[in-house]
Formats: structure tokens, C-alpha cells, sequence
């Protein structure tokens, strides 16, 4: 295939590129395991109450998330394929999103391509985008905001349509997941640092008002519908959205005072350096098979410090787009110290990891062509490589007598 010439039409196509290979990985084999596993019991059934007007089992998320779960099961019925298959396709559209945003963060096709190509490799990606959970839709809307936002800060003023569009996924991200807010503040962030005095004019200051507050309000709202219609069906529009704005309260309050254990339960400070990982199934009936959703080391082990040292070169050089790749990871990763929440796990770096991701790309594009040439494409290799060797505990494939799972567990706290 000969791609176009360099410019929007070749980014595109580059960017179908990367959905059609992350959906080879995802959609095969999706009905496996063949039951609900970790907090598919919560969400696949709350997305099935839905749809039979029942109130839902998981209410301590938004709704967005389970109502798209939801779509697959209406068209097919609830089985495990089917309450996946919204998780599998916005994790392939992710990867097309995340290429086009590096396109516009990075200052080469390569170096957004290296970028791409190491998100793709990360195992915790793999994971959420073959389970019913919410995150892998949090972090696919996140990404789409951070592309409208960039986009509608360039130019004399924000363009109608990047506005609106950012506005929809910023309110999309919120009504998935509240960890959503550290990105909607780390955009705002990114506005007010780009934009400086412009962000204040009274029509441009208009237009962020309606991406960061009118619109993610309205469809934050506009999620809670269903949930509205099931619990007050009587009820009058204005003692509906009382008691929705009543179930926010509910919501923080559950996770403020949560006090449950979990033995794969990890301090946020663990997280990059892959100490605890969850297993979400295991299963010895037919050979031993499982799910582990264990981050690529060669990412989450390199994570801090090439982070680190984008903002350290991003402040030096007075560089945005290095201050956008390490800012990006800290701002949606530091703020779980402060969460009220204390019951986390470590694939929640997951949100973060996208930035690591593309600073790790503008280091290896930086030095594939001098003397560390080797190195750099050596390090993808090692990427690409143990991705492909956990890919067995990534998908639950059987694992043969002769590999055995402790081929798999490097250390102690992975059991």
C-alpha cells in the first residue's frame, strides 16, 4: 500500500491504520472468558438493567460508559462478546485518535508513529479494551477532548466546531468517569498557557465556557436520562434532575468512605513500577488461563523519568509541546495522592499513560538518527517483544504444561 503524500489525508489514513491493527488484537476471541469476570459483574449487568428498566446494580460511575455497553448487548444479546464489543471498538478508535493527536503534539510523522506504536504495546490498553469497564471510554474521550482543545488554540480564535467538539468529549469523559476532571483541568491548563490574554477576551472567554461548562453540564445531565426515567417514572422534570444532582452526592460520598479491601489493592505511589498488578481472571478448568492487567514494563518502568524530563526540557527551552507530553502524564497521575478514594489499583495510571507515551516518542525520534540509532529501535523491539510474550495472560489464552504461568510472574506481588 503507498500511503499519500505528507499532509491531512495521509494522517488519516496512518490513523485507520493503527485502528484496523489495534482492532486485530482486539475483536478476535472476544467471548473469552466465557462469563463475566473482575467488574464486568457490575457494569455488563448494570448496561443488561438498563436496557430492561431496571435501576442499575453499579451506580457509582456516570452512566455514559454502561449505556455504549449497552448498545452491544441490545443488537446481540447479553453475551460476552456482545457486552464487550463497545470496550473493543472504542479501544481500537483510540489508537487512531491517540496518532492524530500526536500528530499535532509532536513535531514529526515518526516520532507520533513511534508514539502510536508503544501505546499499542502496553498491555493494560490490550485489557481494558476487551473488558466491560468504563475506563477504556474515559481514556478514548479524554484523548479526542485533548486533540479539539489543541486544535481550537492555534488560529486568531477557536474555530466553531473544535469548540464544539471539544466540549462534547470533555463532557463525554465526565459523564464516564470523574477522574476525568484532572484532564478537563490539565486542558484548561493547556488553554490558559497557549491562549494567555487572548482566553480572557470577552467571545473567546464565550467559547471555553461552553467547552469546559455548558456543554459537559448539559451532557453530563443528559446521561443520567435513562437512569432518571427508571427510578422517577412519575415523577415531573424538576423532581428528577433534584434527585440526580441528590445521586452526585451518593456518588462521593461512596467513594470518600470507602473502606473495602481487595488483595490486589496498590498505593498510587506503586503504580509505574508494575508492584501490584491486577489479576482480573484465573482459571484452571481446561489448562491454566488467565487475565492480568500488567502495563508494558518497558513504558510504566520508563514512565517517571521520561516525563520527568520532558517537563525539565519543556520549562529550559520554554517548549510546549514537551511541557504538554510530561504535564500531561503528572497532572492526570499526582492528583490520585490527593483522592479521597483509597481502595485503587494500579491500572488506573492508565489515563496518564498516553502522555508517557508521547514523550517517550519524541525522545526515540530525537535520537534515531545519530549514534543511539541502535538503542532506539532496540528499545522498540523490546516493546514490541514483551508485549507479544504477555500476550497469553493478556487475552486469557491456555498456557501450555510446558510454559507453565510462573514463566509469567517475574516477581512476588505478581501472584
Amino acid at each position: 500500500m503507498r500511503l499519500p503524500a505528507p499532509g491531512r489525508r495521509r494522517d488519516l489514513v496512518l490513523a485507520l491504520l493503527f485502528v484496523l491493527v489495534a482492532a486485530v488484537f482486539r475483536l478476535p476471541r472476544l467471548g473469552v472468558p466465557p462469563e463475566e469476570f473482575f467488574d464486568e459483574v457490575y457494569h455488563a449487568k448494570a448496561a443488561l438493567q438498563y436496557l430492561q428498566g431496571e435501576q442499575p446494580v453499579e451506580w457509582v460511575h456516570p452512566p455514559t460508559a454502561k449505556l455504549l455497553i449497552a448498545g452491544g448487548v441490545y443488537l446481540f444479546g447479553y453475551q460476552p462478546w456482545a457486552w464487550r464489543l463497545a470496550p473493543a471498538l472504542a479501544g481500537a478508535v483510540l489508537a487512531g485518535v491517540f496518532f492524530l493527536l500526536a500528530r499535532r503534539v509532536l513535531a514529526t510523522e515518526r516520532a507520533a508513529v513511534l508514539a502510536t506504536t508503544l501505546l499499542l504495546c502496553d498491555g493494560v490498553y490490550l485489557v481494558q479494551s476487551r473488558i466491560a469497564m468504563t475506563n477504556i471510554f474515559a481514556v478514548l474521550f479524554q484523548l479526542a477532548a485533548a486533540l479539539f482543545v489543541l486544535r481550537s488554540v492555534f488560529g486568531e480564535r477557536p474555530a466553531l466546531r473544535d469548540v464544539l467538539l471539544a466540549g462534547l468529549f470533555i463532557g463525554l469523559a465526565l459523564s464516564t468517569r470523574w477522574t476525568s476532571l484532572w484532564a478537563t483541568g490539565f486542558l484548561g491548563l493547556v488553554v490558559l498557557a497557549l491562549r494567555r490574554g487572548r482566553a480572557f477576551r470577552p467571545a473567546e472567554l464565550a467559547s471555553w465556557a461552553v467547552v469546559f461548562l455548558v456543554l459537559p453540564a448539559l451532557i453530563y445531565t443528559l446521561s443520567y436520562v435513562p437512569w432518571m426515567l427508571i427510578k422517577h417514572p412519575q415523577a415531573g422534570t424538576w423532581e428528577r434532575f433534584v434527585d440526580m444532582l441528590a445521586e452526585q452526592v451518593r456518588v462521593w460520598s461512596y467513594h470518600a468512605q470507602l473502606n473495602a479491601t481487595h488483595p490486589y489493592f496498590s498505593h498510587w505511589t506503586t503504580w509505574p513500577w508494575l508492584y501490584e498488578p491486577t489479576w482480573y481472571y484465573y482459571n484452571t478448568d481446561d489448562g491454566v488461563r488467565g487475565v492480568i492487567a500488567l502495563g508494558n514494563p518497558a513504558l510504566w518502568w520508563a514512565s517517571v523519568l521520561v516525563t520527568l524530563a520532558a517537563v525539565i526540557a519543556g520549562l529550559c527551552e520554554r517548549e510546549w509541546r514537551w511541557l504538554f507530553c510530561g504535564a500531561g502524564f503528572y497532572l492526570l497521575y499526582l492528583p490520585w495522592g490527593l483522592a479521597p478514594r483509597t481502595l485503587n489499583f494500579s491500572h488506573y495510571l492508565f489515563e496518564a499513560l498516553p502522555y508517557a507515551c508521547l514523550s517517550l516518542g519524541t525522545v526515540l525520534d530525537h535520537y534515531a538518527d545519530g549514534p543511539a540509532r541502535p538503542l532506539v529501535w532496540g528499545y522498540v523491539a523490546l516493546a514490541v517483544g514483551l508485549f507479544l510474550f504477555f500476550y497469553p495472560v493478556l487475552v486469557a489464552l491456555p498456557i501450555p504444561p510446558s510454559i507453565g504461568l510462573g514463566s509469567f510472574i517475574w516477581f512476588r506481588n505478581w501472584y
